[in-house]
């Protein structure tokens, strides 16, 4: 069941086609993938770079053009060689808010063959230094306030730093101002080096089951055919669009031409996919320094964002606002959620307030690159807990525990095999061995498959909450609320929420004698995770978890019970 496609992708992909496949060896394996298209960021990149007179970012009162953003990049970029000299594999972190900089940050540090390690900005300094240190960074570009986050825990750093905008702490020797070394130059031209495929181009951080974030790294290969699939799939929707309305789409809304909207962190697959597909088809990026529903429907209203990219939260807190009139949500004719399962009372609320969008739902993960199954328009509304049929030139197997494939209709967890795997958690072996086998990836999750080939989720392996979009891994904030002295033992979840999917629990048992409450927890979270991290649930009991019979918390158990009532 795993190869059945969607039936209208047969209207793109074949020989002569906008999108023709040819079989191809990547590393061990042969995939299949799309004929002319980049097989690196340079080819990204340069097809970016014929584009020089558009409007490449807007960002507040910051505009920049394709011609002005590449200047900048090779400007930095020469920097980079020549002061820190960054080249092949060299490891720079990136720890920004959304903004402009951080493009040309990743534009030169890709196009030298670095790496660039995408670091959680809305971490704790904790939490962005072990990142930082983890995956081996000589050199970090970062914005004052994570500047100033982070020294105000390491005043000195062992990296040099490259600092944007206003700082507490006087630069060294060894640092240097983003502004001045990202200034055009005269006779300085963006060049970005070809690498291999298989070169690791960025590395993202995905937490895990040990509780702390590990570096998924991403090759050039990976990043560059997620593009070619991201393309593929706006215009297997627009397709879908003309099939179901009737419509005929003006060249002006078709996926290939509309801008890119950025409401979530760019150090997500979210964020970044969006930015190196506008940058390969010349779009223009439109950047959100962070979520508001006003700002939202200014973009819907002002720059024609036809097509959303949501997270379940958005669009709950844009339905509640007083400007989500009839009219305003009509101009959205394209929503896409692939962050968080939608709660099915929303999927009948967007299709009773916004009858004339098509909505679209997809699955996949930091480890493969983001794209794995994807659904849309009417046949999602008809199966509307379904993450859809697996995207071209994606192999999916559901498997039983003993290794053999699921039956129709049977959970198993699912296995991926694709050209968008990544190359490893960096500097976890065992992980990449667990993770990582003969070409396959385990996703950790556990999904069904109809005999239509259209794939479901029905549960996680790994214990993670998704709130808002946002992963939550339940050992990493077992590992802090554990930490407080006035706890003993203590196991995080989720509970239902109407707006976030789900919201972060704690039930924390205390240690003989000892007091504490709720605010006092969740305040020392507060100095150890990222916001969004926080228990928004805290309770407080004597009586010890239930136990398994080799002594380890018995989650399910636990969880069985919260269920039940009282």
């Amino acid at each position: 069941m795993s190869n059945i496609r969607d039936p209208l992708v047969a209207r793109l992909i074949g020989p002569g086609k906008a999108f023709e496949l040819v079989a191809e060896q990547i590393g061990d394996q042969v995939h299949e993938v799309f004929k002319g298209a980049p097989r690196n960021l340079a080819g990204l990149y340069r097809q970016g770079m014929a584009y020089g007179d558009r409007l490449m970012v807007v960002h507040g009162d910051t505009r920049l053009t394709y011609a002005e953003g590449f200047a900048r990049a090779a400007a930095l970029a020469q920097a980079l060689r020549e002061r820190y000299s960054v080249g092949r594999g060299t490891t720079v972190a990136v720890v920004t808010a959304n903004r402009p900089e951080w493009i040309i940050a990743l534009l030169a540090i890709t196009s030298l063959g670095g790496v660039a390690a995408l670091v959680n900005s809305r971490g704790a300094a904790e939490e962005m230094l072990r990142a930082i240190d983890k995956v081996g960074c000589t050199l970090a570009i970062l914005d004052g306030e994570r500047d100033d986050v982070i020294t105000a825990q390491q005043p000195d750093p062992a990296w040099p730093r490259i600092v944007i905008g206003d700082r507490k702490v006087p630069l060294r020797a060894r640092d240097a101002d983003f502004v001045a070394l990202s200034a055009p130059r005269p006779g300085v031209d963006f060049a970005p080096a070809d690498m291999a495929p298989g070169q690791g181009a960025i590395i993202l951080f995905t937490s895990g089951t040990t509780g702390f974030p590990k570096g998924a790294l991403l090759s050039h290969g990976a990043l560059a055919h997620s593009v070619s699939v991201a393309a593929f799939m706006g215009s297997l929707q627009d397709v879908r669009y003309e099939e179901e309305s009737g419509e005929t789409l003006p060249p002006d809304r078709r996926a290939m031409t509309t801008p890119a909207v950025i409401l979530g962190p760019m150090f997500h697959l979210s964020g970044i996919m969006p930015v190196l597909r506008a940058l390969s088809l010349g779009t223009t990026i439109h950047i959100m320094g962070k979520w508001s529903t006003d700002v939202a429907f200014d973009m819907i209203e002002h720059v024609g964002m036809t097509r959303l990219s949501f997270v379940p939260a958005m669009l709950f807190d844009m339905f509640r606002s007083p400007r989500a009139t009839p009219e305003m949500l009509a101009n959205v004719r394209y929503m896409v959620n692939g962050a968080a399962p939608l709660n099915l009372a929303l999927v009948e609320e967007i299709k009773a307030r916004m009858p004339h969008c098509q909505l679209a739902n997809g699955y996949g993960q930091t480890e493969a690159t983001a794209w794995t199954c994807g659904i849309s328009g009417d046949v999602y509304l008809d199966h509307p807990a379904a993450c859809g049929w697996a995207a071209p030139t994606v192999k999916i197997e559901l498997r039983r525990d003993d290794g053999s494939l699921a039956a129709p209709g049977e959970a198993g967890e699912l296995w991926v095999s694709s050209p968008m795997l990544m190359n490893e958690y960096v500097g976890d072996p065992a992980a990449t061995a667990e993770t990582l086998q003969d070409g396959w990836l385990a996703s950790g999750d556990v999904a069904t498959v109809d005999e239509h080939g259209i794939f479901s989720i029905v549960d996680r392996k790994k214990n993670m909450v998704i709130s808002g979009g946002e992963n939550i891994y339940c050992a990493e904030v077992e590992r802090v609320v554990g930490d407080h002295p006035a706890v003993r033992e203590v196991i995080a979840y989720g509970r239902p929420d109407p707006r976030l999917g789900e919201r972060l629990a704690v039930t924390a048992v205390l240690e003989p004698g000892a007091e504490t409450d709720a605010d006092e927890i969740k305040a020392f979270c507060k100095q150890r995770l990222a916001i969004y991290k926080v228990p928004r649930d805290v309770a407080l009991q004597r009586d010890a978890l239930p136990r398994t019979a080799s002594g380890k918390i018995d989650r399910g158990t636990f969880l069985k019970a919260l269920r039940e009532p009282a």
